[in-house]
């Protein structure tokens, strides 16, 4: 259906109240008292608080189910859920007047009006909409009683798509087990082929630069632990450093190095590696100091074979049992990646693991692929169903 008559055109300032937040500095910051809300924690609960132990005007307190609406940099509308904290500048508290308005019916509105608070706001290095523009913002609204039936039909079908978006998350993790698993299988079969360590069949294994790279294109392109991405080098977002030669000589790659992460505060991180190959028209890389290069014989083992079983669930659990933990950082030194045992068939034999081991990771690649490619559709899905509601389809 469409909207009825008795929907009645309002501007967004004559429905609520808009109380922006505190400009607080950092010298009223404190390690404890009262969480201060930032965009950030708005649009990232992981993000950490600032606090404020001193005494706030009533107006800047903000308790569960407070409605918060950020008008600078990120726009969005949010109801708080995470205790007593004081509001921060850059945010509307909006008391909604109970006789025109259901809050949550102008919570759900707020959402469906971010593209057009983008198109009023002004700003270059960061965005913002100013309390006169928003507040003109002209919306249509029904009665109370249509009101909150639509904020209850919103509710029923946003439940739907969260529960596809569950079953898409956990089907994309199921996807990404997929490969360690084909793999493990392929490994296995190898229990009759002889053990050797890494440190066995490396010619050296060695630490990157520690030197600050930069995004400038000047200097020599340095990979870092986000361009080891699954099992492949990603080359992009590079970063850059002036290096003298010796220093460059040291870094520099050769194609089939091995690149293997050392250390990060994300637990599975650690231990992720990929072959290197740097293709035609490209310059010297070098790698940064939380990667390790491992420089094998190739008459022992092929990069490649030993890259498919470090990212193996065999290969993971000998990496598990060595890593440590410090300073909340995850760590493998290159001493404890020298002692993994890996099973040693020959190196023709490798070769005809090697087109198995690629199929089965091409295979794996192509339906993770598959199910991160269907996991924005539950934002899409999320904005159709506000579209609707608010076109009187719903």
């Amino acid at each position: 259906m469409m909207r009825a008559a008795t929907w009645r055109p309002y501007k967004l300032g004559e429905l609520a109240e808009y109380i922006n937040g505190k400009a607080f500095k950092p010298a009223d910051w404190a390690s404890s008292g009262l969480p201060i809300i930032r965009i950030q924690n708005l649009t990232d609960p992981a993000k950490p608080f600032h606090y404020c132990a001193s005494q706030v005007e009533p107006r800047y307190l903000v308790n569960d189910g407070d409605h918060l609406i950020s008008w600078s940099a990120t726009l969005g509308s949010f109801i708080w859920n995470r205790g007593a904290a004081v509001l921060n500048q850059h945010i509307f508290k909006a008391l909604a007047d109970g006789e025109l308005v259901d809050p949550e019916f102008l919570h759900f509105l707020m959402l469906d009006t971010l593209g057009e608070m983008a198109k009023r706001a002004h700003g270059i290095a960061m965005k913002h909409i100013t309390k006169g523009k928003f507040e003109a913002i002209e919306v249509q609204i029904p009665p109370l009683p249509e009101q909150r039936r639509i904020v209850a039909r919103i509710k029923e079908c946003l439940e739907r798509a969260d529960e596809m978006s569950e079953l898409r998350v956990a089907t994309l993790r199921e996807a990404e087990a997929v490969l360690p698993s084909l793999l493990n299988e392929v490994f296995a079969e190898q229990s009759r082929a002889p053990l050797r360590t890494i440190g066995e069949v490396a010619v050296e294994t060695r630490y990157g630069t520690s030197k600050k790279c930069h995004a400038e294109p000047a200097g020599m392109p340095i990979l870092r632990i986000p361009n080891i991405a699954h099992g492949l080098i990603d080359f992009d977002g590079l970063k850059y450093c002036q290096l003298a030669s010796r220093d460059e000589a040291k870094v520099k790659l050769f194609d089939g190095d091995l690149l293997f992460v050392r250390t990060n505060g994300s637990r599975d991180l650690v231990g992720r590696s990929a072959v290197f190959y740097s293709g035609e028209g490209r310059p010297a890389f070098g790698f940064a100091s939380y990667l390790i290069r491992v420089r094998v014989d190739t008459s022992k083992i092929l990069p490649r074979y030993l890259a498919f079983f470090l990212n193996s669930a065999s290969g993971r659990a000998e990496i598990n049992r060595r890593r440590r933990t410090s300073a909340g950082q995850f760590n493998i030194n290159s001493e404890n990646l020298r002692t993994i045992p890996v099973p040693l068939p020959t190196v023709d034999r490798q070769r005809d693991l090697l087109a198995e081991l690629e199929s089965r990771a091409s295979q794996a690649a192509r339906l993770v692929g598959e199910m991160r490619h269907a996991l924005p559709e539950t934002a899409q899905i999320r904005d159709a169903i506000l579209r609707k509601a608010f076109a009187g389809e719903l």
